[in-house]
This record gives C-alpha cells, sequence and structure tokens, in this order.
C-alpha cells in the first residue's frame, strides 16, 4: 500500500475514535444529568375518605339492624361500583413549564409529540427529540410510548419501556414537559 493511502486510513481511523468518544461522553452526560422529573400527585386510597359512623350502644337490637343496613347498602354500592365503566380519559393539559401551563390538546386515536412539524403536539424544548414519544388509546386505556428519544418518556415518575398505562390523572414527562391525563 502507497503511503499517502496509509495516512488517509489513519485520519479516518482517528476521526472515527474522536466521534465514539463524543458520543460516550453525551451519553453519559444524558445518563449523570437526566430531566427533572415532576412530582406526582399523592394517590388517596379509595376506603380512605369514608369514615365509619358510631352506632350506638352495643347489644342494642336497633343497633344491629342499623349495622346489617349499612352493611347491605355498602355492599350494594360496591356492586353498582363495580359495574360502572372506567373513565376514559379525553384530554392532556400542560403542567409544566409554568409559561405554558394550562394548554390542552384533545386525546385522539393516536398523538405523537415531539419538535418536529409533523408531531400532533410540537414541543420546542431542549430535552426534546425531534419524535419523543407517542401517546395512543387502545380498548378505552391510555397508552404512552417512547420512540428511541435520548431523554426518555416518563410516566409518574417512571421510566416508560414498551408501552406503559396511564390513567385519569397520571403525569406524562417529555423532557422538562409535564401533561396530566385528563
Amino acid at each position: 500500500m502507497s503511503e499517502q493511502l496509509l495516512t488517509v486510513l489513519k485520519l479516518c481511523l482517528l476521526v472515527l475514535l474522536y466521534l465514539f468518544f463524543l458520543r460516550v461522553l453525551r451519553a453519559v452526560w444524558t445518563e449523570v444529568n437526566p430531566p427533572r422529573v415532576a412530582p406526582t400527585p399523592a394517590a388517596v386510597p379509595v376506603g380512605a375518605a369514608a369514615t365509619k359512623k358510631g352506632s350506638g350502644r352495643k347489644g342494642s337490637s336497633s343497633a344491629k339492624a342499623k349495622a346489617s343496613t349499612a352493611k347491605a347498602s355498602k355492599s350494594a354500592k360496591s356492586a353498582i361500583n363495580r359495574r360502572k365503566a372506567p373513565v376514559v380519559p379525553t384530554r392532556l393539559v400542560l403542567v409544566e413549564p409554568a409559561s405554558r401551563a394550562g394548554a390542552e390538546y384533545a386525546l385522539g386515536p393516536e398523538l405523537t409529540l415531539g419538535r418536529a412539524a409533523g408531531c400532533s403536539i410540537v414541543l420546542d424544548e431542549q430535552y426534546v427529540s425531534q419524535v419523543h414519544s407517542r401517546i395512543f388509546i387502545r380498548d378505552g386505556s391510555v397508552f404512552a410510548e417512547d420512540l428511541g428519544s435520548t431523554n426518555g418518556t416518563w410516566v409518574n415518575g417512571s421510566r416508560a419501556v414498551g408501552q406503559m398505562p396511564a390513567r385519569l390523572g397520571d403525569r406524562i414527562q417529555v423532557g422538562n414537559v409535564v401533561l396530566e391525563v385528563r
């Protein structure tokens, strides 16, 4: 091989080595400094809001009747609650950043989020990829899916791996943008 060809090959190898090194540094930087994860609202257990009423004197027949009536109405209510159809979310509300808070987006069969002009919801933010993630409805449930973005998609503080379900009140974070499912 000629001396010139070897010199060109050495330079190409050196350039590739530097590009690889920069890519590794970028990946480490994004792992060390992930985007700020927004706090999620505290979940209240279903039965926590209900309070028990006193039943009067122990052993009295009226107290026993009230207790059995309360049990019967409670079981009837729980049977009715089981038959009710779950509430399907219809919109996404932008919560953060504060400068754009309150913006609403209607949930359709499929929405894409990103900086690209072809996305359903265009988010011009530094930590948002061109086509960052998608939010879609399947069988009456809402799902969030990351589309290979650098900073990931987060649902209630957990990184979305594959298709992650999102329920009413859940927060979906894309970069520094937080959207709430309503």
